[in-house]
């Protein structure tokens, strides 16, 4: 049975993985801050603190493959000087640490996939479709990006297999977007914002643990690959869709923009911004999505 580590997995998409991959016959360690947590047969947390820059060297043993997940959540707090630097640093330094140990104690890896969003195109709404070889955006979204990709690379440049996954918005019950807005389209809200017409890529949760595995399974499966359904949506498609899932309708008008960027700030941008983005290259890699519209992701989430 392989070993897998995975750094921030305590979050929405790492229980998720965590949960999928023992399924999948995985034992998988986890990197925590916390204490109290319970442990089953084949999952084990160890802890870290990067700040300290210390990681419980156990966590490594017998593991080959590295999945990071870490960051603070970007959309949590307005983005302040001092909230920027720190949802760098959360990344940076998260996979500096890890390179540093895995040196270090001379771990034999064989794979590590990191994390990356995109928000690397930058937050604007065009036609364009945004593909891989895309250039990157000129604002702190594509900045953080950047910077939390080419601390991944550390790893491709030792001749581990990396992957980095630029991910949209993450579908599922427990945590994310659809945590926060369904309980009000429940209600017959129109969770719609600005004019609506920001595209939305998107992937739901159930497809991204899915590609985790696939990754794992097609050995030359490396480099960068971004991570969404084929669909693409706005942000008044996505509003009326959720509406539907739970029977309602809206005539309420989008929340305008000017309320947003005032309760927002510059973060506003994530909302009020949106592009197409690619998965062709995922697609072509063989990786087969089973929620590919935005209808049978949010109908089988309810």
């Amino acid at each position: 049975m392989k070993k897998i580590l995975i750094a921030g997995g305590t979050g929405f998409v790492g229980k998720a993985l965590i949960k999928h991959l023992v399924n999948c016959g995985y034992i998988v360690h986890v990197l925590t801050r916390g204490n109290n947590i319970s442990e089953t047969e084949n999952i084990h947390y160890f802890r870290w603190n990067i700040e300290k820059a210390v990681i419980d060297g156990k966590a490594f043993d017998g593991v080959t493959i590295i999945i990071n997940l870490t960051g603070v959540n970007i959309g949590e707090k307005r983005w302040t000087k001092k909230r920027k630097v720190k949802i760098i640093e959360s990344r940076i330094k998260a996979i500096d640490l890890l390179y540093q140990y895995v040196n270090r104690l001379n771990i034999g890896l064989d794979t590590f996939i990191s994390s990356s969003a995109v928000g690397y195109y930058g937050a604007v709404t065009s036609t364009k479709i945004f593909t891989e070889i895309s250039d990157s955006g000129d604002d702190f979204l594509a900045s953080v990006c950047e910077q939390w990709e080419k601390a991944a690379l550390q790893f491709e440049n030792s001749d581990i297999a990396t992957t980095i996954l630029r991910k949209g918005v993450v579908l599922g019950k427990e945590g994310g977007m659809y945590q926060k807005l369904a309980p009000l389209a429940k209600w017959g809200i129109n969770i719609a914002l600005g004019n609506g017409r920001q595209f939305l890529p998107w992937i739901d949760i159930r497809d991204l643990v899915r590609l985790y595995e696939f990754i794992l399974q097609t050995d030359e499966i490396r480099g960068v690959f971004n991570v969404v359904s084929s669909e693409h949506i706005t942000m008044n498609d996505f509003s009326k869709i959720l509406l539907q899932s739970f029977r309602k309708t809206s005539i309420l008008p989008n929340a305008p923009a000017f309320l947003i960027q005032l309760l927002l700030g510059e973060m506003s941008v994530m909302l009020l911004e949106g592009s197409k983005v690619s998965n062709e290259k995922l697609k072509k890699a063989g990786f087969q999505f089973e929620y590919n519209t935005i209808e049978k992701s949010l109908f089988g989430l309810k």
